[in-house]
């Protein structure tokens, strides 16, 4: 078997590990920009036009016939958030009907691995392979405060694997595509009760799903220094299953086992496009920016069907399996916008910095405090240093401050149980990113 075959068999079989230890980890936020980590440092700037490194067969497959020899990245991103709710709670299920002040703080840390691989086939035909996390959520309020019954935790995780083709049509235009296999995670958790916390019983709601897709870009350049890129992700249809189980004294004393392995949700994950631009001014200084657009509207309400919980049956706490559970979105398309620069201080060190406008999907009506978001700006910054000549380091920060969030959606409905939130979310987060580039021979 010749070196080109044996060296991308090599890298699928350890990918294909890699991914069975990453799935179990969580990223915060919906949209994830963190595909690479070395466009960390520049906040994704230049996104569809840049084609550094082999993170492009994501970004833009077109990218993928600047390569001369064969690439491999990996990647990595720790994502820490700060979500503090402060307002009301009111469940009908308690004694105390009414609002009751509380304060709960539901940050949490994720980890968000990347993987990517490039390689010439000949002159005009280039091949690429990506596994990373296009979309991610976590909140964890806990169960110490009375917002349990609400919510405990919320996550969503995708994780895309795709390969991908470059071609090159003219000595400055190249197209790319490539099909998207999506596996999708999600739970959503609460706690149930009746009259008081000594009837509080878990709520645990698990479901997963397999969906299909494709990506496809187009790379410009007008010169050796300047390009362009224009790059779309379709969306991709998930028909989540799974199981919902409702266990603690609330159960017992209902002297029954409440388990569903017929939980299941349908979600509709958004197309985006973004235009991107990269322009190298001289031998110190390039500039790079991006605007994306993502239409979130694909997303309305998300109906979780054959919960497992309590009804009230002639006003009797009663078990059921058959539950169905609305959470209105209403989602509206949304922009991101990026600039950037980087400074190649020496041949071996390369500084970078963006900054970036975020706005949120989510409505004033509708907002909850499972994804409390709201318009963000960011502020990046991180480096490269080419350590040999095959391998290159980068390191990458971001930080990103997140607008009040008003929180105040219409009743949440499980079952017997109706709660209602009314307050206001502050938050943002820190992205550290590493990546290691192998160029190889």
């Amino acid at each position: 078997m010749n070196r080109f075959l044996v060296r991308p068999l090599l890298t699928l079989l350890y990918t294909t590990g890699f991914v069975a230890l990453a799935t179990e980890a969580s990223a915060s936020g919906f949209q994830l920009w963190e595909q690479d980590g070395a466009s960390v440092g520049n906040y994704h700037a230049g996104y569809a036009a840049a084609a550094n490194d082999a993170s492009t067969a994501f970004y833009n497959p077109a990218g993928l016939t600047r390569f001369k020899n064969q690439q491999l990245v990996f990647a990595g991103a720790g994502v820490f958030t700060s979500l503090k709710y402060q307002g009301t709670v009111s469940v009908n299920q308690l004694e105390n009907t009414g609002p009751q002040a509380v304060t709960a703080q539901g940050g949490a840390v994720g980890f968000i691995p990347a993987v990517h691989f490039a390689t010439p086939l000949n002159d005009f035909l280039a091949f690429g392979f990506s596994v990373d996390a296009p979309f991610g959520l976590k909140t964890d309020y806990g169960k110490s405060t009375i917002l349990r019954y609400i919510t405990t935790e919320s996550s969503v995780m995708v994780v895309d694997i795709s390969p991908t083709i470059g071609i090159k049509v003219t000595n400055k235009a190249s197209i790319g595509f490539g099909p998207d296999a999506q596996i999708m995670k999600g739970e959503f958790d609460q706690v149930g009760t009746y009259a008081d916390e000594t009837m509080d019983s878990n709520g645990i709601n698990q479901a997963s799903d397999t969906g299909y897709g494709y990506h496809a870009g187009v790379l410009y350049e007008f010169t050796p220094e300047s390009r362009a890129g224009l790059s779309y992700h379709s969306q991709v249809v998930h028909h989540l299953t799974g199981t919902s189980s409702f266990t603690g004294p609330l159960a017992e004393a209902l002297e029954a086992t409440i388990h569903s392995r017929r939980a299941k949700v349908n979600i509709t994950l958004p197309p985006y496009t973004a235009l991107s631009a990269y322009h190298q001014l001289n031998s110190t200084w390039a500039l790079m920016a991006s605007a994306i657009y993502t239409q979130w509207s694909t997303i309305q309400n998300l109906v979780l069907q054959n919960v497992a919980g309590v009804e009230l049956v002639d006003d009797i706490p009663t078990p059921s399996t058959s539950i169905i559970v609305t959470i209105p979105q209403h989602f509206r398309n949304t922009w991101n916008f990026t600039v950037g620069a980087d400074y190649f201080a020496t041949d071996q060190i390369t500084l970078r910095g963006g900054v970036g406008y975020d706005q949120t999907p989510s409505r004033y009506d509708y907002r909850n405090v499972q994804m409390p978001d709201n318009n963000r700006f960011v502020i990046a910054f991180g480096g490269h240093f080419q350590a040999t000549k095959v391998i290159g380091l980068d390191l990458g920060w971001m930080h990103l401050f997140m607008n009040e969030a008003h929180i105040a959606p219409p009743p949440q409905m499980t079952g017997a149980e109706v709660g209602i939130t009314n307050g206001t979310v502050k938050g943002g987060a820190d992205v550290i990113s590493g990546q290691v580039t192998w160029d190889i021979a």
